[in-house]
């Protein structure tokens, strides 16, 4: 029985390192400051507001 939890518990830590390095993919090929800078709507819209 115990060999089932370790079995289980290695499973999930397995999947979640798995998941965090695929979030950590997703989220690094968002630059968000490329984003804005690129987007005139955004600096137009921060022309606007001052």
């Amino acid at each position: 029985m115990g060999y089932l939890w370790v079995m289980t518990i290695g499973f999930v830590i397995c999947l979640g390192m798995a998941g965090a390095a695929f979030m950590y993919g997703i989220f690094s090929s968002f630059k968000m400051e490329d984003a804005s800078r690129i987007d005139l709507l955004d600096t137009r819209n921060e022309d606007d507001k001052t």
